[in-house]
């Protein structure tokens, strides 16, 4: 159970992020790739600050002393986050009213 709750948490935050970048960037494909780009920084420090959050107190300690090591959990856990964003890109374009995807 402690390991589902924060997959889980951070699975719904891989797919709101774009979905609530798409209603702010225009409709087309150079700004669905900008809504990637966006996105996967959003969500890589979402998740570097998620894990500092999990560390409790003694996050604050390795930030100061290996603020790398957060950065490279983050690039693991997009192995979580990342299938969840395409997915979540790739439905963006059926709701344009405009642009032809």
């Amino acid at each position: 159970m402690n390991l589902i709750l924060p997959l889980v948490g951070l699975a719904v935050v891989a797919w709101l992020v774009p979905w609530l970048l798409g209603k702010l960037v225009p409709e087309g494909v150079i700004w669905l790739l900008v809504n990637g780009v966006l996105s996967a920084l959003l969500l890589a420090v979402i998740s570097a600050a998620g894990f500092v959050w999990l560390y409790g107190e003694a996050g604050g300690v390795v930030w100061r002393e290996a603020p790398w090591h957060f950065v490279l959990l983050s690039a693991k856990a997009g192995i979580v986050w990342g299938p969840v964003m395409v997915l979540s890109l790739s439905a963006l374009p059926k709701r344009w009213k405009r642009a032809v995807w």
